[in-house]
């Protein structure tokens, strides 16, 4: 099982999840912080199926999308097409964001979508994230808190779609590992996942952030 692969399984039990009102929240907190027209060409980094690129794009931004997933990709452009929206989205690797062409007014990272390499990997991200900005730009990235998850180690079982869902979650150092195991209705294993991060609290964050070339306007838990 590849760390951080994140299967077919995963994209389909998981997605869901993150409802429309959930990411409505989610967008109308990202413009309060990133207001128009200062704020206009957005990146969303590891942007998944684009459920916060399209609708950022309704807003009048100018948004492209980033994932080395081609089926999110494929599926973030029809989703995007089929709410009459344009927004443009690319396939590829976090860790050379910096080769991207141009420059951006914010980038945003939602829903622990970062700190996945080794501390050396992480930083250096960061700091092409910080290159890929305007000067006065801005980054927002929606992190777990490590604090949180340390009280909250443990085993978990749940149904989801049909299937049977059962999750480890623990840590180790400073990451955090989740192994899930998926399951049919006959209880047979048909897949698993397995991903760990490197975890932060807030001040350890923006101490990073800091060594990366960022200034920290808020940390919110």
């Amino acid at each position: 099982m590849t760390p951080n692969a994140y299967s077919s399984l995963w994209f389909r039990l998981f997605m869901p999840l993150q409802t429309d009102e959930s990411t409505e929240k989610d967008v109308a907190f990202l413009t309060r912080q990133l207001p128009l027209p200062r704020y206009g060409r957005l990146l969303d980094l590891c942007c998944g199926y684009g459920r916060h690129a399209m609708r950022l794009a309704a807003r009048g931004y100018q948004v492209t999308g980033l994932d080395r997933d081609p089926e999110a990709i494929a599926e973030a452009e029809r989703r995007t097409r089929a709410a009459n929206q344009q927004a443009t989205y690319l396939v590829g690797d976090m860790r050379e964001v910096g080769a991207l062409p141009g420059t951006f007014d914010g980038i945003i990272n939602m829903w622990q979508s970062l700190a996945y390499f080794d501390e050396a990997t992480n930083a250096e991200v960061l700091r092409q994230v910080r290159s890929k900005l305007t000067p006065g730009g801005r980054f927002i990235v929606d992190i777990y808190n490590r604090d949180f998850f340390e009280r909250n180690q443990g085993q978990k079982r749940q149904e989801i779609d049909g299937m049977i869902v059962e999750s480890d979650g623990y840590m180790q150092g400073n990451r955090w590992h989740s192994v899930i195991t998926y399951r049919d209705t006959n209880d047979a294993i048909v897949g698993g996942d397995h991903m760990d991060w490197q975890m932060f609290n807030p001040n350890e964050f923006v101490a990073l952030a800091a060594e990366c070339g960022f200034t920290s306007r808020l940390a919110c838990t």
